[in-house]
């Protein structure tokens, strides 16, 4: 059975953009699914969570196979979940490189993967990835972070020309600076004064982004709004790839 509601999956939806993104959904009518490497004690109303690790190939298999028989679709698939490392290439390990591409990199296409069969199972069904501003430009000691989110804005835009014949659009959105849990740990490398100066210097806008503000253009690509946008990486960044 087919639900008549329209579903959402969201990876990495406990925390950040992923959170904020399944409540915009959630305050439209989707039923949202999120994902979470860590298991959820509590219950937020509209949003069921799975606890699986997305690089994990049985663990995607298992998803979909519960997603299949108790909603027969996906209508929209966010891939939210990521990880940030600092580093350049003399401090980089290849323990810290291999765990930066199987988050950021295998686990958005093991999603695609998995979650292609329910959706095309939506007559207007799409796909929206995360990449970041360091997809775009270069990332002082971030490398890599920047080199496996850069992968994204090629991953998007080959998956839009093979998905193209089954009508699914493929689109993502390259973040800056945010106030979440993953730039938490950027701002553990410098001082307070630091941070802020830097912030306001590479933001022309002269402030960090809310998650709210990116998770209103993830929506919005996947809205009737945007149905002719496929392919495409667009920045939310306060003007920082302009910079």
């Amino acid at each position: 059975m087919i639900s008549k509601k329209k579903i959402v999956l969201i990876t990495g939806a406990e925390s950040g953009i992923g959170k904020s993104t399944s409540k915009i959904f959630a305050n439209n009518g989707y039923i949202v699914l999120g994902t979470s490497l860590k298991k959820i004690n509590y219950k937020i109303k509209d949003i069921e969570y799975f606890q699986i690790d997305i690089t994990n190939n049985s663990n995607w298999k298992r998803l979909s196979n519960t997603i299949k028989k108790k909603y027969g679709k996906i209508d929209v698939l966010v891939n939210s979940a990521g990880v940030r490392l600092s580093g350049n290439l003399e401090t980089t390990s290849m323990n810290e490189w291999t765990y930066h591409f199987n988050n950021n990199v295998t686990g958005t296409f093991l999603a695609c993967k998995y979650a292609l069969p329910l959706l095309k199972k939506s007559k207007k069904s799409c796909i929206v990835n995360l990449a970041s501003i360091n997809s775009i430009r270069g990332a002082k000691n971030m490398l890599a972070y920047a080199t496996s989110k850069s992968a994204i804005i090629s991953f998007t835009a080959s998956l839009a020309l093979d998905l193209s014949n089954f009508n699914i659009r493929v689109n993502a959105v390259a973040p800056g600076a945010i106030d979440t849990p993953m730039l938490a740990s950027f701002k553990k490398d410098l001082t307070k004064k630091e941070f802020e100066k830097r912030m306001k210097e590479n933001h022309p806008i002269g402030r960090i982004g809310k998650p709210a503000e990116v998770a209103s253009v993830i929506y919005f690509l996947a809205s009737e709004d945007s149905t002719f946008m496929t392919g495409l990486t667009i920045p939310v960044d306060g003007g920082r790839s302009i910079r």
